[in-house]
This record gives structure tokens, C-alpha cells and sequence, in this order.
């Protein structure tokens, strides 16, 4: 988990339902989801209700042995289907699962920290290299140098743009 401090408070609250909802799915795993004592008969109704978020009927297809996984735990296959789509989308609310997009941000970040320090190094280096290129004893490595640098900054830059 993320440092508490760096996370927003949609994240924290997507990381608490996160833990409720692997918690259940654990306690229902270890005691099966029909004929438990402690699930009280009126449960069954509450159960049998209605939830709160509306489902939608969608096609879908899965590999055979995931569904096979979820048929041989009984009844309700669906429903445990649909709590671990719930479990991985509060992971990745809460930051503790990162997808594509967050790869994406991350190289990004890595892509312009390189042109950062690649500019800074060139700036550092350009009065000496332009020294060496009108005075030094061999102007041409120090101008070859010079344009080496320019490229990898424009690379760089255009694999910031995309």
C-alpha cells in the first residue's frame, strides 16, 4: 500500500472497500456461500435482493478453465466473477494495482527527468565544449561532441511529444 500521506482521500476510501470486499470474498471462500451457520436465514433475503449498484446484462467471453474455476465453487459464480472485477477496480482506485496508464505516467516522468539533467549536463558543458571547438587542438571532436548532445535532447524531446 502507497504511504498513507501520499494518498487522496478517494484513494484511502477505495482502499478500505477494497480490504472489506477481499475480506468477504476470503470469509465466504472459507466457509462456502450456502448452508453457513453464520449466515443468518433472513440474510438470504437481504441477499436475494436487489443491490444497490444496477447490474447490466453484457455478453462475455472467458477462458473455459477460469470459468470452470468459478463453476466448481457452486452457486453464484457470477456474483463471485463480478466481486473480484470489484476487488481489482477498488485496487486500482486506491493505487495499490497500477494499469497502462500509470506505466505511461511513470515513463513519462522518466523520459523528462533524462531531457532535464540531458539539458543541464549541456549547459554545464557548452562554454568549455565551445572553448575547445574555436581554440582547442582538435575543433572538430568538440563540435561533434556539441551536436551529439543536441540530438539526444531532441530525441528526447520527441519522445516526450509521443
Amino acid at each position: 500500500m502507497p504511504a498513507p500521506s501520499a494518498q487522496t482521500r478517494k484513494e484511502r476510501a477505495a482502499y478500505h472497500h477494497l480490504s472489506q470486499t477481499l475480506r468477504g470474498l476470503e470469509e465466504d471462500l472459507r466457509w462456502g456461500l450456502t448452508d453457513s451457520a453464520r449466515i443468518p436465514p433472513e440474510w438470504h433475503d437481504i441477499a436475494a435482493a436487489d443491490p444497490v449498484p444496477v447490474k447490466r446484462h453484457i455478453s462475455l467471453r472467458l477462458d473455459e478453465d477460469v470459468l470452470r474455476f468459478f463453476k466448481a465453487m457452486g452457486a453464484g459464480h457470477l456474483s463471485r466473477m463480478n466481486a473480484v472485477l470489484r476487488a481489482f477496480m477498488q485496487a486500482r482506485l486506491a493505487g495499490v494495482v497500477q494499469g497502462p496508464e500509470a506505466t505511461a505516467d511513470a515513463r513519462a516522468q522518466d523520459v523528462l527527468a533524462a531531457l532535464l539533467a540531458e539539458m543541464a549536463a549541456y549547459e554545464r558543458d557548452k562554454p568549455a565544449l565551445e572553448q575547445r571547438a574555436t581554440h582547442g587542438p582538435k575543433p572538430q571532436e568538440a563540435l561533434d561532441e556539441l551536436t551529439a548532445r543536441l540530438d539526444r535532447i531532441q530525441r528526447l524531446t520527441l519522445d516526450m511529444m509521443g
